[in-house]
């Protein structure tokens, strides 16, 4: 067998390795990976800590499916477009909808919202919660309905929960 030959075998295998080995090191060229368009929250909260009570004043427990919560302080500007939007995105969910339910959630008592006292705390955003009572992702009222729709697909894609 010639040198180059060897060579150009060993360079074939060991190239991609040694390659590898720099991207893992220096971090160049290595892509994000991230897929999901909310802000992921992986801290363990609990929608139960935010004390949410339906219109009759009672404890709010949630039902074993995905909730979709909208969060709506008494000053939002962006909100009341995304009240109008809410059924619409439920029903593009498409044949998982029957999964999934969607609330409001404001400060004051309003008709079909739930209230919580941390709504001005908690700020004007979107939140998905698993049926376990998980938070797993919020959003900004100024991302996409789009995205929120891909996140929620591909999360009961995923899921057998709910």
């Amino acid at each position: 067998m010639r040198k180059g030959t060897f060579w150009l075998i060993w360079g074939l295998g060991f190239g991609p390795l040694l390659l590898a080995v720099v991207m893992y090191w220096s971090g160049i060229g290595v892509p994000d990976g991230r897929t999901h368009h909310g802000e992921l929250l992986a801290d363990g909260a609990l929608v139960g800590d935010w004390q949410l009570e339906d219109k009759s004043g009672e404890a709010w427990q949630g039902a074993e499916q995905w909730q979709l919560l909208l969060t709506v302080p008494n000053d939002c500007q962006q909100c009341a477009g995304w009240v109008e939007s809410m059924p619409n995105l439920w029903t593009a969910i498409g044949k998982e909808r029957d999964r999934v339910q969607w609330h409001l959630v404001t400060l004051s008592p309003t008709q079909g919202a739930l209230t919580s006292k941390r709504v001005a705390e908690l700020g004007a955003g979107l939140w998905i919660v698993d049926p376990l009572g998980n938070l797993v992702l919020r959003y900004d009222l100024g991302v996409s309905p789009q995205g929120v729709l891909d996140d929620m697909r591909k999360l009961l894609k995923l899921s057998n929960l709910g």
